[in-house]
């Protein structure tokens, strides 16, 4: 219904857990936080995609 909504939620709370989790484990904490900005991203392009096409 709201990917780009969704998808960025998601990958907020991805990329804030990353940069808690990189003070105690490094490469875990850094991939989350890495894969969180993905996500945030990849809803950058839904959302304008949407607004293009109304």
């Amino acid at each position: 219904m709201y990917k780009g909504m969704l998808l960025f939620t998601g990958g907020l709370i991805m990329y804030m857990a990353g940069i808690y989790l990189s003070t105690k484990w490094t490469a875990i904490g850094a991939s989350i936080g890495v894969l969180g900005g993905m996500l945030m991203g990849v809803s950058s392009y839904f959302y304008i995609t949407k607004r293009r096409n109304q």
